[in-house]
């Protein structure tokens, strides 16, 4: 072979190399941006499964804690058509047995709610301080394997169930529901743009509700089959699951990956010359400045928000709970048996309480898009309260099993103001400080998720032998604060603007430490930057200059 041939065979292995090197980079590219577009829906694939394990282990603790009870009195359960027998709802063992449950639920519910106050404005302290918002993720996910797995130690050793108390405490100091529920809502204002954060709230709230209502489906159903163990069994895959996929592949958000060795610099050097006792208030001092809200209306846009949040959800929550309570005493729902529910009223209940969450969750994530093109979100939430007073006032008149089952219509709206409120919150308040507020809002709400049920309970029991559904009539009334409180937000926010504006407080060269000469006028600026940053955050970046390293 002659030296013009040989350098003519070299060249053409040298550009078929190329061109295969060339098409491995453009798959490598591909993987990279597929990888890319599906990193933002990590938080909600982990809210399902968190959900999804959440919503299932609270009607099955409540019936295990149920089913023992009864058993300890010597009376038959009628839960999930376990009672062939007829039932008689008058039986004064029964009625006994029925109220010691009622208490025992919730002590739990308060043995778990007491800590999680507390352990969630924590971890929204320190999520904003050192910039890593996913503990608001992992953790409650971690707390929630931790409940699965003693409710399944007990049914295994039969032990008693005050350890149940132990499993409601981790799954309380862990941040419980409350924490993850601001961690997602951090995650999923600050990893798209403004006038999308609305949308990515709706799909959460989405996700919650087909949650519930596969959850409720099946613990109605498989409870009735199996038992108890493989249900917990599931809980605690699914708990697994989203704790794998927070820990793992949830990554921190770009900007505070990006400032942190900068951020850990400015604090280590703030450290050296800050005593030891300044930590609490370094922690927690950016949550004191919104409790400032005198003459500020950013920070009365955010209380408003956050009152009307709070008000519609203990209407909401309250509701829920007695809702099981006055259908399982209604003797229509007796009446009939058939093949698929089974004898009593539990699986019906559990059936119509899935179906009116799937519906409402499905309208949330669809119509709110739609909605916001033709009207304005004040008025979405007030159809929310409309749809919710309608709904409810038809579970309190009717008295037949099948005209029930419109009410699944008149509440389909019920979920509309809590996304919508979250993004209202999100839109007055600095990306680097929404742990810390978000926190604080779902801290309310953890306190309305173990007040709410006691006093709905309360005032179901004094009315119940005048009438039962006089609760639903009192609850119609009490959604007349949040619709007062929404129309003073409306007020405010005609009378000021609609952007962020940055807080009063905001640290700067005058509020430097008097005697910590380290802190200079150019350290000051740098936190300043750490903490406002001038970008949306998002999950992660990759580009080619990634592909290039592979």
């Amino acid at each position: 072979m002659s030296e013009a041939e040989l350098k003519d065979a070299m060249l053409g292995r040298s550009r078929s190399f190329r061109g295969q090197q060339g098409h491995i980079n453009k798959f490598v590219s591909k993987v990279y941006n597929f990888i890319d577009a599906i990193q933002t829906y990590f938080v909600e694939t982990a809210l399902f499964f968190f959900f999804l394990a959440r919503h299932m282990s609270l009607p099955l603790f409540q019936e295990y804690v149920e089913s023992e009870i009864y058993s300890q009195h010597g009376v038959p359960f009628p839960g999930f058509g376990l009672e062939k027998e007829s039932t008689n709802l008058s039986d004064p063992a029964r009625n006994e047995a029925h109220h010691e449950s009622i208490l025992v639920v919730l002590g739990l519910q308060i043995a778990e709610g007491l800590p999680a106050i507390i352990s969630v404005i924590i971890l929204g302290a320190v999520s904003d301080k050192t910039g890593r918002h996913k503990i608001l993720l992992w953790l409650p996910a971690l707390g929630s394997c931790l409940h699965s797995l003693i409710y399944i130690f007990i049914l295994y050793t039969k032990w008693n169930i005050d350890g149940l108390f132990l499993a409601a405490a981790f799954r309380g100091l862990s941040g419980s529901m409350t924490a993850f529920l601001a961690g997602a809502s951090f995650y999923a204002i600050n990893s798209v743009r403004p006038d999308q954060r609305l949308n990515r709230l709706a799909v959460q709230e989405l996700l919650n509700g087909g949650a519930y209502a596969v959850g409720n489906v099946m613990v109605g159903f498989w409870v009735k089959d199996v038992g108890f163990l493989k249900p917990f069994w599931f809980t605690l895959i699914c708990s697994l699951i989203s704790f794998l996929i927070s820990f793992f592949l949830v990554l921190e958000t770009k900007d505070s990956k990006s400032k942190e060795p900068e951020e850990n610099s400015l604090r280590r050097r703030r450290a050296q010359n800050q005593e030891a006792t300044n930590f609490i208030s370094d922690t927690f001092g950016p949550m004191v400045k919104y409790l400032k809200c005198i003459g500020n209306s950013t920070l009365a846009k955010i209380w408003l928000a956050i009152l009307v949040f709070q008000t519609y959800a203990f209407v909401h929550i309250g509701q829920i709970n007695t809702l099981v309570l006055y259908l399982s005493q209604q003797e229509y729902l007796f009446a009939e048996d058939n093949t698929i529910t089974g004898a009593g009223p539990w699986a019906k209940i559990g059936l119509f309480l899935a179906v009116i969450m799937a519906v409402a969750a499905v309208a949330t994530g669809v119509c709110i898009p739609i909605f916001q093109k033709f009207t304005s979100d004040t008025n979405i939430m007030i159809l929310g309260f409309v749809s919710k007073a309608l709904g409810t006032f038809w579970i309190a008149i009717v008295r037949n099993d099948t005209l029930l089952y419109f009410a699944i219509l008149l509440l389909a709206f019920e979920l509309f103001p809590f996304p919508i409120l979250r993004a209202k919150v999100a839109k007055n308040v600095n990306p680097a400080e929404q742990g810390t507020v978000f926190a604080m809002m779902h801290c309310g709400e953890s306190i309305t998720y173990f007040l709410a049920p006691f006093v709905f309970s309360a005032i179901y029991a004094s009315s119940l032998y005048f009438y039962s559904g006089f609760v639903f009539i009192v609850s119609i009334l009490l959604l007349i604060l949040p619709a007062v409180f929404l129309i003073a937000l409306r007020c405010v926010e005609a009378k000021s603007p609609n952007e962020y504006h940055q807080m009063d407080d905001t640290l700067t060269a005058d509020q430097a430490p008097a005697g910590n000469p380290s802190v200079n006028q150019s350290e000051v600026q740098e936190q300043v930057a750490i903490l406002s940053p001038t970008e949306p955050i998002s999950f992660i970046q990759l580009t080619r200059g990634n592909s290039s390293n592979v």
